[in-house]
C-alpha cells in the first residue's frame, strides 16, 4: 500500500470514528481523542499489521468500537492509545505526563507484561500458561480500579478477531477458542450482548470452520423458508400494539450461529430439531406496557408451558431485563420467541455496563460486589493453573442461573447446577463456614442437593461447627465457595504457611546469589505485592508456603528488578567478564561465535529463538551467566527496555568447517496423514544426519501434525532437510517454531 493510499486509508477510519463520537455528543470538545489521534498516529507511523494496513488503523478501530457502545472520552482516547507502550518506545510515564492518570490506568490495564523468557521454564507450553495468567491477574487488578479497562480489551479483542484471517491457521485456532473460553463470556458477565455475539460466532468460525460452513448454509436455506411467517408474524404483532394502543416497534432478527450451534451439541439434536431459529422483538416505552403487550401477545398465539420468563421482576446477574415467551405458530406449528422489552432495556441488553455504568459515582453495585470476589479468589487461587482454571469456571457457570429465596424471601443468585454449600456461601461465608444441613422447601436436604429455580432454602448453623469439609472442594459449583473455603483452612496455618513460604523463598534466592531481604529492598516489595494483588508481606510468604505460588516464580522477578536496579559495567568491564568466562570454560570445543574485542568464546544460545549459523545475532550480557545470543529478530530482543539494550554487544559467526558442532531448533510440521508416516519421517531425518532430540505428534483432521526438536550445522543444514521433506511429503506446514 503506497503512502498515499495509507493516508487515506487512516484519515477514513479517523474521520468515521469522529462522526460516530458526534453522534451521541455533538457539542462536546473533542481535543483529546484528537491528541490521542496525533499521539498514537506518530508512534505506530512505521508500524503495520499482519493483513498489510497501517497498524494505527487497529487502535481507531477499537476506539470506534467504544464509540459504538456510547462510551465516555476518556474510554475512547485509550483505545487510541492501548497499544502505544506495549509495541511502540513510549513509556507508561509519557502517557501519564500526556494525558493523566485517568487515561493511563486504562491504558496500563490493557497493556501485557512483557513476555516470560522461555529459559526459565522447563517447557514453553507452562512459559505461555504463565504468561497468560499473569496477564489476566493485571487486567483484573487495573479492573477492580476502573472497570473501562475492560470495555476496551474486549474493543481490542473483537477488532483482532474481525482481522484474524491473516494469522496462521494455528493461531487463529488458539487466539479463537481463548476468545470463546475468556473473552465471549466477560462480554456476556458485563451484559454486552452486542460484542459478545459477534465475538462468539467469529470464534466459531475460526475454531471450526467446517462445522461452521456446513451450519450457516443450512441456516439460510431454513431462513429462506420461514421469512414469509415471519413477516406475517411481526405484522400481526405491529397491528395488535397499535389496536391495544400500545406504542411499540416490533422487528424480527435470526438467533446467532453459534447459540444455535451450542443448542444443537448440548441436546444432542440435529437443525432440524431445533425450530427457535429466529424471535421476535417488541420495544414499548413504559415497564407497564411490556405487561400488557404480553397479555396481548397470548391472545394471538398459545404459549409453551413453562417458557415464560420474566427478567424485568427477576433481572439477570449482567442486569439485563426483558419477558421472554415462548409461542407456537399456527400455520406450522413451530415454536418462535418473542422478545418484549423497554428501549432503555434494550440499551442495558446491548451494550450492559457500559449503557449505564457512571464512572465517577460513589457507591457499591451489583458489578463492584462481582469485582471484589475475583480479587479475593484470584488471590485464594493463586497458582496460574488454577487460577485460569477457576476464571474459567466462574465464566462460564455464569451462563445459567438459578434464582432462590431465604425465609426472609431475600433473592439469592446462583449458577445452574448450584447446591446449598454454594447457597450458604453467597449469603455469606460465616454462615457457610458454620453450616451443618439445610431445608429446602421445608424438608431436610443433604449438602450437596442442587437447587432449582424458586426453591426456598433455609442454611442450618452451629456455634459448635469444626468448619467447612474439606470434602466440599469437591461438591461447590461456584468459584466464591471454593475460594472461602480455601482461605478458612489457609487461616487455621497461618503461621507455619508464613514460616514456610519464606524458607522457601529464602532457598530460592540462595540461587541469585542475592539475600532476600537484598531482593526486597528498595520498593521492590512493594512492587511483587501489587503484582501478586498481596495487601502485605505475610500474604505472600502464605500464596508461597500453601503453593498457591512458585516461589522461584517470585524470587526471579525479584532478582530481574535487581539487576536492573545495578550500575551498568563499562564496556571495558563487559569485555573482560566476557574474556575471564571464556577462560574459566570446561567445554574443549568453541561455540563458533566472534565476539567483537574478544574473539572466539563460549556462550549460551537462547532457547526463545534458536539462532544456527547463517542468522543474524547478538549477544547479551547476562550478570552472572556469561554471554547469551540471540537472533536480532528474536521478540525479546525487539521488546527489550532502553537498560537492556545497553548491554548488547556485536557478535557474528565464525564456524570452521570441521567444528562438528551442532545447534537445538525445534520445528513445526502439519502434512497429510498416512500410513507409516512417523517411520518415514524418522528415515529423512537420518538420511540427513539430523539428530532428533524430542518429537511430539497429534491429528488434526485429515493431517498430522509434529513438533520436532532437532540438532542441525547450520542454517544450510536444515534448508536441505527442509528441500527433502517437500518432496517426501504432502506438506501443509514447514516451519521453525521459534522462527
Amino acid at each position: 500500500m503506497s503512502n498515499n493510499a495509507s493516508e487515506c486509508v487512516v484519515t477514513a477510519a479517523y474521520d468515521a470514528l469522529l462522526a460516530e463520537i458526534k453522534q451521541y455528543r455533538p457539542h462536546t470538545s473533542l481535543e483529546i481523542v484528537e491528541e490521542a489521534f496525533e499521539f498514537a498516529r506518530e508512534a505506530h507511523r512505521t508500524q503495520f499489521r499482519a493483513s498489510g494496513e497501517p497498524y494505527i488503523i487497529h487502535p481507531l478501530t477499537v476506539a470506534t468500537i467504544l464509540a459504538e457502545m456510547r462510551s465516555d472520552l476518556e474510554s475512547i482516547a485509550a483505545g487510541i492509545l492501548h497499544d502505544v507502550v506495549e509495541d511502540t518506545h513510549h513509556t507508561m510515564e509519557d502517557i501519564i505526563n500526556r494525558f493523566g492518570g485517568e487515561i493511563a490506568l486504562i491504558v496500563d490495564g490493557v497493556t501485557k507484561l512483557k513476555k516470560v523468557e522461555y529459559t526459565e521454564y522447563t517447557n514453553k507450553i507452562q512459559a505461555k500458561a504463565d504468561e497468560q495468567a499473569e496477564n489476566y491477574r493485571k487486567m483484573f487488578f487495573h479492573m477492580s480500579k476502573d472497570i473501562r479497562v475492560l470495555l476496551v480489551k474486549i474493543a481490542d479483542r473483537l477488532h483482532n478477531m474481525r482481522t484474524l484471517g491473516a494469522m496462521k491457521p494455528e493461531k487463529q485456532r488458539e487466539i479463537a477458542q481463548e476468545t470463546l473460553d475468556i473473552y465471549a463470556p466477560l462480554a456476556h458477565r458485563l451484559g454486552i450482548a452486542r460484542l459478545r455475539y459477534e465475538l462468539e460466532d467469529l470464534a466459531f468460525m475460526y475454531s471450526d470452520r467446517d462445522a461452521y460452513n456446513d451450519l450457516t448454509g443450512k441456516i439460510k436455506m431454513k431462513q429462506d423458508e420461514r421469512q414469509n411467517v415471519i413477516d406475517l408474524i411481526v405484522t400481526a404483532l405491529k397491528h395488535k400494539m397499535q389496536e391495544e394502543g400500545i406504542k411499540a416497534h416490533v422487528e424480527g432478527r435470526p438467533k446467532h450461529f453459534y447459540s444455535i450451534y451450542k443448542k444443537m451439541r448440548s441436546q444432542d439434536k440435529t437443525l432440524d430439531q431445533i425450530f427457535d431459529l429466529f424471535a421476535v422483538r417488541i420495544f414499548v416505552d413504559e415497564i407497564s406496557d411490556c405487561y400488557a403487550a404480553l397479555g396481548w401477545v397470548h391472545t394471538l398465539y398459545t404459549p409453551v408451558p413453562g417458557r415464560i420468563k420474566d427478567f424485568i421482576s427477576m433481572p439477570k446477574r449482567n442486569r439485563y431485563q426483558s419477558l421472554h415467551t415462548t409461542l407456537v405458530d399456527p400455520m406450522g406449528g413451530e415454536p418462535f420467541e418473542v422478545q418484549i422489552r423497554t428501549m432503555e432495556m434494550h440499551q442495558v441488553a446491548e451494550f450492559g455496563i457500559a449503557a449505564h455504568w457512571r464512572y465517577k459515582e460513589g457507591g457499591k453495585s451489583e458489578k463492584d460486589s462481582w469485582l471484589a470476589e475475583i480479587m479475593t479468589w484470584q488471590r485464594e487461587l493463586s497458582n496460574n493453573e488454577e487460577f485460569l482454571d477457576a476464571l474459567k469456571m466462574d465464566l462460564s457457570a455464569f451462563k445459567g442461573h438459578v434464582y432462590c429465596f431465604t425465609p426472609a424471601g431475600q433473592v439469592i443468585a446462583l449458577s445452574s447446577g448450584a447446591n446449598t454449600i454454594d447457597f450458604a456461601y453467597a449469603i455469606h461465608s460465616a454462615v457457610g463456614n458454620r453450616m451443618i444441613g439445610a431445608r429446602v422447601n421445608g424438608r431436610i436436604v443433604t449438602v450437596d442437593h442442587v437447587l432449582s429455580t424458586g426453591d426456598r432454602v433455609e442454611i442450618l448453623t452451629s456455634n459448635n461447627s469444626k468448619g467447612p469439609s474439606r470434602d466440599w472442594l469437591k461438591l461447590v459449583k461456584t468459584p466464591q465457595a471454593r475460594s472461602k473455603i480455601n482461605q478458612w483452612y489457609k487461616k487455621q496455618n497461618r503461621a507455619e504457611n508464613i514460616h514456610r513460604g519464606r524458607e522457601l523463598m529464602e532457598e530460592a534466592a540462595k540461587d541469585t546469589k542475592v539475600p532476600l531481604d537484598e531482593l526486597f529492598a528498595d520498593g521492590r516489595a512493594e512492587e511483587i505485592l501489587i503484582r501478586f494483588n498481596c495487601k502485605d508481606l505475610e500474604q505472600l510468604y502464605i500464596m508461597v508456603g500453601v503453593g498457591g505460588l512458585k516461589e522461584k516464580q517470585v524470587v526471579n522477578l525479584l532478582h530481574r528488578d535487581w539487576e536492573r536496579a545495578q550500575p551498568l559495567p563499562s564496556d571495558e568491564e563487559i569485555l573482560q567478564t566476557i574474556k575471564d568466562e571464556a577462560a574459566a570454560a570446561t567445554r574443549k570445543q568453541k561455540s563458533g561465535i566472534m565476539i567483537k574485542g574478544v574473539g572466539d568464546t563460549d556462550v549460551r544460545f537462547a532457547k526463545c529463538c534458536g539462532p544456527l549459523p547463517g542468522d543474524e545475532i547478538l549477544g547479551f550480557v547476562t550478570r552472572g551467566r556469561g554471554l547469551t545470543v540471540h537472533r536480532t529478530d528474536c521478540v525479546n530482543i525487539m521488546h527489550m527496555d532502553e537498560l537492556d539494550r545497553k548491554r548488547l554487544i556485536e557478535a557474528q559467526w565464525h564456524v570452521p568447517e570441521k567444528m562438528g558442532h551442532t545447534y537445538k531448533t525445534e520445528l513445526f510440521l502439519k502434512c497429510e496423514d498416512r500410513d507409516n508416516l512417523l517411520a518415514d519421517i524418522y528415515r529423512v531425518f537420518q538420511e540427513e544426519k539430523v539428530k532428533i532430540n524430542a518429537i511430539s505428534a497429534r491429528a488434526d483432521k485429515m493431517d498430522a501434525v509434529f513438533n520436532v526438536n532437532v540438532e542441525v550445522a547450520d542454517g544450510e543444514h536444515l534448508t536441505r532437510l527442509f528441500t527433502k521433506l517437500k518432496k517426501e511429503f504432502n506438506i501443509n506446514e514447514l516451519s521453525r517454531v521459534n522462527a
